[in-house]
């Protein structure tokens, strides 16, 4: 084998090296992407699952319909206090799905209707702080998700998990 032989030859393994390692790369960004969404997931369903959300969660859900922020003080502190742990947890949740770190799908499998009816029942309120500090920011990606799940429900609009997935087998 003379010397120009062995240039081509280790040029070629060069390239092949370059290459491969661009797509173990690619590989492990995949990877790296996967993991943090399956971090993501199970994070969000955390924050469902801690009791003081529970809590607050179950309140907001009990509020009279069309309740306004002046309604809200006057009742019980604690009625305010869980609309605002309710709010800014769903807020973090429509910033997540936004940068994409967790599906739509994840959020609605997880509690989609919940978070519409969350929603509902804190929209006057939340129209009625932005009123009142000038601010229109204040709940924008609640809003934001909300209308997202709206606007997706229809790919949503399926079976139930225990009917769809009646058949399935570990």
């Amino acid at each position: 084998m003379d010397l120009s032989t062995l240039a081509n030859l280790a040029e070629i393994i060069g390239v092949i090296t370059v290459v491969g390692g661009l797509a173990f790369a690619v590989i492990q960004i995949a990877h790296f992407r996967q993991q943090r969404r399956e971090i993501a997931a199970i994070e969000l369903a955390r924050s469902f699952q801690n009791p003081e959300f529970a809590r607050a969660l179950r309140l907001v859900l009990d509020l009279p319909e069309g309740i306004t922020a002046e309604e809200l003080r006057s009742r019980d502190a604690r009625l305010q206090d869980a609309a605002m742990l309710v709010s800014l947890t769903l807020e973090s949740i429509g910033i997540m799905v936004h940068r994409r770190l967790i599906s739509l799908e994840m959020v609605w499998e997880l509690m989609g209707a919940v978070i519409l009816h969350a929603w509902d029942k804190l929209r006057p309120w939340a129209e009625d702080i932005r009123e009142e500090q000038g601010r229109q920011k204040f709940d924008e990606w609640i809003q934001w998700l909300a209308g997202q799940l709206i606007q997706h429900e229809d790919l949503h609009a399926v079976a139930p998990a225990y009917e769809r997935y009646r058949e399935w087998v570990p």
